[in-house]
């Protein structure tokens, strides 16, 4: 799912960003990082496969059918889970700032693809379909998707897995991925505005803003400007090929994504199309085994889908007008004095934010609780969070005696059914299989920004709306808290003995580390 950016703002960016940017002005001058990287200390070097939407039940199937031959290797050659959890809100930039710097959003400070920033007064939007181009306008989206996420949100308090890899004297790559920040220099000039100074791996390629190869790619105003499936695995060719593969190469597939929100989670076609391009990644090795002889392939999702109403009615739950009557910040403005919220979508997932004194979190709870398809409502009172669900009411603060699964302390007082928590029969250890790691994900999403706001979620089938947000009735979805947008597949190949996976991907990065000290 990183980053629904610009494979869904196509049609405007074709004829606003394209035409606008890249003919008229001449804009954007591509930076080329096509440089060579030192020798590797790594006995094996890792290769990061992370596909954005990528399903296990999808998966599953076509490996038992037969159709999807290079998956089904990298399945049968290690270690494989199907249920790695996913941070909180399930949205790319999110998540893969939790794969980066192995934190939750309360220390990386993402606190989703929109969310209201208190001291540049404004909703971020990193790239939320096509109002990301015609109300913040072009230059503010890529401002803060390709600068400002990276180079002044994301916290410097915690190091990315580019930075630590090369504190201990590796050598890394990201091809695609719009959380990229290490420690080398790359520029990305815009003529006619600055040219961007961005902080990077060893080798960095972003659609057509930067790139690792001087071979022709499929990164022109028709193809996303380098945003594909196709120019991910051709990048990684060319590394191979030219023999420049670093000790940790993390390549980004996106085009499932949309796919899937278009179509619902039952969409098979981008696990095929996937399968092809895998297919020539490994025969770029020579054969499939020597690609496993001295490399590691990590093959990850990110969140799970899940399926859409086909009916509007029953798919979108207006919080404009569950919220009327109140003065709304819009999106692409700065904050006046008469606004009284703000609604920051994120799929099935919202924030929604007290802006004024005139409004209260009680009042939102007010307006929001008596709608039927609205899941969890969730705020912060001081140390305590509260989370209401069908009228039943949840409160816990971190510390105390009671363990979850794993091992994190809490102090749980009201109805644990609202969480769907259950004790381990064992231990007596807190676990719930419908929000898994729920106390702790959304403990972090309620921590990861300052300001009085509460967190809604929708229930499996709805999605929020308000604002021009994308909406994708009789498709599919992710965002929320519950287990089928959280869970996704991760499986890791070799040929040779590998540690068994962790069970979360706050926990991957740790892991990646350990796949090269052998710890």
């Amino acid at each position: 799912m990183i980053h629904r950016v610009l494979p869904l703002i196509l049609p405007i960016l074709l004829l606003f960003l394209a035409a606008y940017l890249l003919i008229s002005t001449g804009a954007f001058h591509w930076q080329d990082s096509a440089v060579r990287t030192t020798a590797s200390p790594a006995k094996r070097k890792v290769i990061i496969l992370l596909v954005d939407s990528l399903i296990a039940e999808s998966l599953e199937q076509l490996v038992r059918r037969h159709e999807v031959p290079a998956l089904a290797f990298l399945l049968q050659k290690g270690a494989y889970r199907r249920d790695m959890i996913s941070s909180f809100p399930t949205m790319s930039v999110t998540i893969d700032s939790t794969l980066l710097t192995g934190t939750y959003a309360d220390q990386h400070r993402i606190p989703g693809l929109l969310w209201f920033h208190p001291d540049e007064q404004r909703t971020v939007d990193y790239g939320d379909g096509l109002r990301v181009v015609w109300k913040p306008g072009p230059f503010q989206w890529l401002s803060d998707s390709f600068y400002r996420l990276n180079q002044q949100h994301l916290s410097k308090q915690t190091p990315t897995l580019h930075e630590e890899l090369a504190a201990r004297g590796y050598t890394s790559a990201s091809i695609n991925g719009l959380l990229f920040r290490g420690p080398r220099t790359h520029h990305f000039g815009i003529k006619a505005v600055t040219s961007l100074k961005v902080q990077g791996p060893d080798l960095l390629a972003l659609g057509g803003v930067a790139k690792i190869t001087k071979q022709a790619l499929p990164d022109g105003p028709f193809r996303s400007m380098g945003m594909n499936n196709d120019y991910t695995a051709q990048s990684l060719i060319a590394l191979v090929k030219e023999k420049r593969l670093p000790d940790v190469t993390l390549a980004y597939f996106p085009d499932m994504d949309g796919e899937l929100h278009k179509h619902g989670p039952a969409s098979l076609e981008g696990v095929r199309k996937l399968d092809q391009q895998l297919q020539s990644i490994l025969n770029a090795f020579g054969s499939w085994e020597e690609a496993l002889d001295r490399h590691v392939f990590i093959l990850t999702g990110d969140s799970g889908v899940t399926a859409t109403h086909a009916s509007k009615e029953a798919a979108l739950i207006d919080m404009e007008q569950l919220l009327s009557g109140l003065s709304f910040y819009r999106l692409g403005t700065q904050k006046k004095p008469e606004n009284d919220v703000a609604v920051a979508v994120n799929g099935r997932m919202s924030y929604v934010y007290a802006l004024s004194e005139r409004v209260s979190i009680q009042m939102f709870i007010d307006r929001l609780a008596p709608e039927k398809r609205i899941d969890l409502i969730a705020w912060k009172d001081q140390e305590w969070i509260h989370v209401l669900r069908d009228g039943k009411q949840l409160s816990y603060r971190t510390g105390g005696k009671e363990l979850d699964e794993f091992n994190q302390r809490w102090e749980l007082r009201g109805d644990r059914d609202v969480l769907k928590l259950e004790a381990r029969k064992e231990d007596g250890k807190w676990f719930s299989t419908a929000y898994p790691d729920g106390l702790r994900r959304l403990h972090s999403a309620l921590h990861s920004h300052p300001g009085r706001f509460l967190i809604c979620t929708a229930l499996p089938g709805s999605e929020f709306a308000a604002d021009g947000a994308p909406n994708h009735p009789g498709g599919g979805n992710h965002g929320s808290l519950d287990a089928s947008d959280s869970f996704f597949p991760f499986a890791v190949a070799t040929n040779g003995p590998i540690p068994e996976p962790p069970r979360r991907v706050v926990d991957v990065k740790a892991y990646i580390l350990s796949l090269l000290t052998g710890t």
